[in-house]
């Protein structure tokens, strides 16, 4: 298969973790090695753009042609790699999680025990995945960290967090499936809409060249296909969930409603009772000192009593004296007299039982 960019991407898009998938790519890029550049910066782009559980298989393709390379002292992708591994792998382990990241290590510890790259090669990579380390933003609850995209990044809820993964997902996957489809359709347009046709064994060069491109194209949108089905999907169970919960609330809402009324009538309820105890009193809260009748109370026991022990007056004017006869005749010579001075007089005749009073 000849050699061109796009069937490098195609290459590139088509790679994962797995060992033969890893060898057979790795051979034919090795195969191709006149182009190491292009096919290093061609890498370095994808890596960049790949999506994190990507990024790893990337970086085992790099490390299966470095170390093949080196061990058939070959040094056309050593070169090429050494300006450009440092850079290109503190982008990729950025954006990796945890363990990602502790693989990603382990292929750099990998180079240094075999000597690899130069020292001052692999003494850049170290510092640049260091300072990557020191930069990692601060943990928040949950143990996410911002920075590690969406389904990492502020602490969410774990339906949230699928949802944030999935969508992640697909929007990593756009650019590489938008190049991987203009590069098909630019190589099948120019060789089923060539004006002439070119000799046999070009034309099934080109032919290979676009079946290599699209079936490239065909797995990018196997790809997104289930990157869009899986977003879907998670979209659906969240609004299941929500919908679920929306009726529940609701009901629960109605019920509350319904006790607020019923807990506002007994409060009227208890208030009319309370303003009519105080309009209508009863009989004993009636205030005595306001209304007494006193008809009974004239003539009480105690009335008779206090009117007993009450002293006569000392004398009595004599218009309010009725003396008997043979008393009013003895008093008439006293008219005139002060009235004290007669009743002394007419006392001392009843004490000598005399009916007349003394002649002064």
């Amino acid at each position: 298969m000849s050699y061109s960019e796009d069937v490098v991407i195609s290459k590139l898009s088509s790679v994962n973790e797995t060992q033969e998938a890893i060898v057979n790519i790795s051979q034919w890029v090795l195969f191709h090695r006149r182009y190491a550049d292009q096919t290093v910066k061609t890498w370095a782009k994808a890596l960049n753009d790949a999506p994190a559980h990507r990024k790893l298989a990337l970086v085992y393709l790099a490390n299966e042609v470095v170390q093949q390379s080196r061990a058939r002292k070959r040094e056309e992708f050593l070169k090429a790699f050494s300006p450009t591994i440092a850079e290109a792998l503190e982008n990729a382990y950025r954006q990796c999680s945890p363990d990602l990241q502790a693989k990603i290590r382990r292929v750099v510890d990998v180079w240094r025990q075999r000597t690899v790259f130069p020292d001052d090669v692999l003494k850049g990579i170290e510092t640049r995945l260091d300072d990557a380390d020191k930069k990692k933003p601060k943990q928040i609850s949950g143990g996410r960290r911002i920075g590690q995209g969406m389904a990492f990044s502020l602490g969410l809820p774990l339906e949230l967090s699928k949802l944030a993964t999935a969508h992640s997902d697909v929007q990593s996957k756009v650019n590489t499936l938008g190049e991987a489809v203009a590069s098909a359709n630019k190589l099948y347009s120019a060789v089923t809409e060539a004006d002439a046709l070119p000799a046999p064994m070009e034309y099934a060069s080109q032919i290979e060249k676009v079946l290599t491109s699209v079936n490239g194209a065909l797995k990018a949108s196997d790809d997104m296909l289930q990157s869009r089905h899986e977003l879907i999907r998670q979209l659906e169970a969240l609004l299941s969930v929500n919908k679920a919960a929306l009726e529940s609330e609701t009901n629960q809402h109605g019920v509350l409603e319904e006790k607020k009324q019923k807990a506002l009538d007994l409060q009227k309820e208890v208030s009319d009772m309370i303003l009519g105890n105080i309009s209508e009193p009863s009989n004993d809260d009636t205030n005595h000192d306001i209304d007494i009748d006193y008809s009974e109370d004239r003539n009480s026991p105690l009335d008779k009593e206090e009117e007993s022990v009450v002293p006569d007056p000392v004398y009595k004017p004599l218009s309010e004296t009725k003396p008997s006869g043979e008393k009013a005749q003895a008093l008439s010579g006293l008219e005139g007299l002060d009235p004290a001075l007669v009743n002394f007089l007419s006392s001392l005749g009843e004490k000598d039982g005399s009916s007349t009073p003394p002649v002064l």
